[in-house]
């Protein structure tokens, strides 16, 4: 999954920009775009995971320069991008290897030209650092795992257990489903796994959002016909990122 954040104080052009991010033609279902209307508030966010940050430069408290560096010391990959209506880059701000500076009154046209850029920037960026497959150690056997097979993690007393499609690479493309035990804690799964699109449904396992039929009231329904149920600990939080992926999904399939 991507995560994408847009800082700025100007809320109409904040707007703006949201809709040409996820109108863009590169703009897809494993993205998620999220908007700061401060540097302060964007610093004191999960800065961490980012992808690709569009950040104003001429803000109060937190300007946009410091908190892109404050940005830059936590994630060395993200893609930043400074936009401003009137300052101009200067030497300092080199520091934070900006990719793209927007300039707020050039026309829209120009501007989707440069969120195209930076969303396909974004994606080889990410390319290049994805792990591809997450191992699997358990009782000294050892297996690879595509990220997007698993359904979910379940803990096992001090290990875990994976809940994974397996194909059988056959014509018709056999699917069963395995129980893969895991020496590895459900912590660890969870920041190996959280890029990809999975969330804590319940303290004693994350779910793959992907892997979800639907959801009613408080029961997952996977894709493989289990039914999941989610505790009052980790209701919002999961309801607040179902929601948002299936809402996105959903309104992209409209337009």
């Amino acid at each position: 999954m991507y995560h994408i954040a847009l800082c700025d104080d100007d809320a109409i052009f904040m707007e703006k920009m949201h809709r040409i991010v996820e109108r863009n033609p590169e703009y897809d279902e494993s993205m998620v775009c999220f908007t700061f209307s401060s540097g302060t508030e964007l610093v004191k966010s999960d800065i961490s995971h980012l992808d690709l940050l569009i950040i104003d430069m001429q803000m109060g408290q937190v300007d946009g320069f410091t908190a892109a560096r404050q940005v830059r010391k936590k994630n060395k990959d993200v893609v930043i991008a400074f936009c401003s209506g009137v300052i101009m880059p200067s030497p300092e701000h080199f520091e934070v290897q900006p990719y793209r500076y927007i300039v707020k009154k050039i026309d829209t046209t120009e501007i989707e030209k440069l969120v195209t850029d930076l969303l396909l920037e974004m994606k080889e960026r990410k390319a290049k650092k994805k792990k591809k497959v997450v191992e699997v150690v358990s009782a000294g056997k050892a297996c690879r795992l595509d990220p997007s097979d698993i359904l979910y993690v379940s803990r096992n007393k001090r290990t875990s257990v994976l809940v994974a499609e397996m194909h059988s690479g056959t014509e018709e493309d056999h699917v069963t489903y395995e129980e893969i035990e895991s020496n590895e804690k459900l912590a660890d799964w969870y920041t190996q796994l959280e890029e990809y699109g999975f969330e804590f449904a319940h303290t004693s396992y994350i779910v793959n959002l992907q892997k979800i039929h639907s959801v009613i009231k408080d029961d997952i329904y996977m894709s493989n016909g289990e039914v999941l149920h989610i505790s009052r600990t980790c209701k919002q939080k999961f309801h607040e990122k179902f929601s948002y992926y299936f809402s996105k999904k959903y309104r992209r399939s409209a337009e």
